[in-house]
């Protein structure tokens, strides 16, 4: 009798501790990763910039410490640290820059990536507003006023690692109309230096906290391994809308009247962003 309880007792508890709640099994919980930044000329890279998702929790931020000032020498140096941060920070990685920060992925994407030995799954390039991206950098469109002037212009086409762009709606320097003969858009695009949408007082290009890689309003063009975005909410109004001082019901009445215009102006391969309701 006792060894039949014995049994029974036994059994009881190899099927409680199969059917117990345990730890999350380790493919459950979120894989940290070490966000290497790097900042734009001038300024530094804001906490909430794309809503801050990326430096949440576990992951870990990591400020490449370059001189950024506009110059060929400050962006070849950051791409040089960055490659010497790439190669010492063990595990996965990504890496974000914004503006001239994107600039120094570029150079580092042309220099190095073609013949690096770091491994393209371990890491991931993010670039926001970067004034050489193929599809609306100003340094890739004549009679913009941006050059190329860092040793070439974006990344290679064939890179082999996985490289997110990043742009918002009307950025001066990242979403140049593709033709600036349109008199509209070319004076949207002066607006967009200084103020963008609603309420804003400083230029799309400045400001990145409300958009995400994720949100799911963006519109995608993937080509190889690059992921072209153009990142969500939109900028509403019009940055020359923005601008005007009259009433609120002349605003939305130039703003319906001009934003045909001023879209016919590019072409972007991943389309365009639904306006608010």
């Amino acid at each position: 009798m006792r060894r039949l309880l014995a049994s029974i007792a036994l059994a009881s508890i190899v099927v409680a501790n199969a059917f117990a709640p345990g730890k999350a099994k380790a493919a459950d919980e979120p894989v940290a990763a070490t966000v290497l930044t790097i900042n734009p000329a001038f300024f530094p890279l804001p906490s909430n910039w794309l809503r801050g998702e990326l430096f949440a929790a576990p992951n870990v931020k990591v400020k490449v410490p370059y001189t950024n000032l506009p110059n060929a020498y400050f962006v070849h140096q950051g791409a040089d640290i960055l490659n010497q941060l790439l190669h010492s920070t063990p595990g996965r990685k990504i890496v974000l820059g914004h503006s001239e920060g994107a600039q120094v992925e570029d150079d580092w994407l042309r220099r190095y990536g073609p013949t690096s030995d770091i491994d393209p799954t371990s890491v991931t390039f993010v670039l926001t507003g970067d004034p050489e991206t193929k599809y609306g950098g100003c340094t890739t469109i004549s009679n913009s006023g941006c050059t190329a002037a860092y040793g070439g212009r974006g990344f290679p086409a064939d890179t082999r690692y996985t490289v997110k762009v990043l742009i918002r709606q009307y950025d001066f320097w990242a979403d140049c109309p593709g033709d600036l003969a349109n008199s509209v858009a070319r004076f949207n695009r002066v607006a967009a230096n200084f103020v963008g949408g609603t309420g804003e007082l400083r230029g799309p290009h400045l400001d990145y906290s409300k958009l995400s890689l994720t949100d799911p309003g963006n519109k995608s063009y993937v080509e190889g391994n690059a992921t072209y975005i153009l990142g969500a909410p939109a900028t509403y109004y019009l940055p020359m809308v923005t601008w005007r001082l009259e009433s609120a019901e002349n605003k939305r009445i130039h703003e319906l009247q001009w934003r045909p215009m001023v879209e016919s102006a590019y072409n972007r391969p991943m389309g365009t962003l639904d306006l608010p309701n």
